[in-house]
């Protein structure tokens, strides 16, 4: 009989690990419905802001301005459009996302006035850099909670601060995404993001996203005000600082049109 005692405690124990697996699979979707819900049910927005490269000794200046609408329960259930207005070489470049949920792809256009065109973003390009920054496209599209699985790791402190975090796992559905998985800092007073780290396909840690200054405007949700993301396998970074934010913008759905782009970037 003793010779079978491994394989009789290995009976008992499989089942129990199945358990905690499904347990942490459960809890880090918890605390991505709660963050998510710190984040929604604004409506619609309108901020300003600056992105900031640092290429080695060079530091590139771009200046923005963003609209937002929110349209929960549908789809897409957000739309958004950033248009540049500095330096001169990169003004009236804008960028429209309508987000949407697995199995459906974000539709992301790119209007580029120099050339007079809009530019359809395949779904096979959404990993790729938006603007040479460290932002790819698919970054700066809506993550809804329903395009991941996930794990919970762990509860310790958050990354340069005092209060405690909740370390979730997020793994895509989607096949085209530039992740295997996104590694997520969520502080337990607020459930706001505080840290990402992102994995490549080849499953390396490729860049770190920080995010601080938290503010919640009136009629508004939590929003950071500065979102630094650095490349850690080339050490570049790229610092988007948001300001201005302002809630409830006579916005409409014709606001968001890949057809009035042209009109939108000026």
């Amino acid at each position: 009989m003793v010779k079978y005692l491994p394989w009789m405690l290995l009976s008992v124990l499989m089942p129990l690990s199945v358990s905690v697996m499904a347990n942490d699979a459960e809890k880090g979707r918890e605390i991505a419905e709660k963050m998510d819900q710190s984040y929604s049910g604004y409506g619609t927005s309108r901020a300003d802001g600056e992105m900031i490269l640092y290429l080695g000794n060079r530091e590139v200046k771009r200046s923005f301005r963003s609209l937002t609408l929110e349209d929960l329960g549908n789809i897409p259930s957000e739309y958004n459009v950033l248009v540049f207005e500095s330096p001169g070489d990169m003004r009236g470049i804008a960028l429209l996302t309508h987000a949407k949920t697995e199995p459906e792809d974000d539709n992301q256009w790119l209007y580029l006035p120099a050339a007079a065109r809009t530019k359809r973003i395949s779904s096979s390009n959404v990993s790729g850099k938006f603007v040479s920054s460290e932002f790819s496209y698919e970054d700066l599209a809506k993550q809804e909670v329903d395009e991941y699985t996930y794990k919970w790791l762990r509860t310790e402190s958050c990354p340069g601060s005092d209060m405690t975090c909740e370390v979730i796992e997020t793994y895509p559905k989607n096949e085209n995404s530039g992740y295997t998985k996104r590694v997520i800092w969520v502080d337990t007073d607020e459930f706001r993001a505080q840290k990402v780290d992102f994995y490549n396909r080849r499953g390396v840690h490729e860049k770190t996203l920080l995010l601080t200054d938290y503010t919640l405007p009136d009629n508004g949700r939590w929003r950071p005000l500065n979102l630094d993301m650095t490349n850690e396998l080339n050490g570049r970074r790229t610092v988007m600082v948001w300001s201005n934010y302002q809630f409830g913008e006579p916005l409409g759905k014709k606001d968001f049109m890949s057809q009035r782009l042209k009109t939108l970037s000026r």
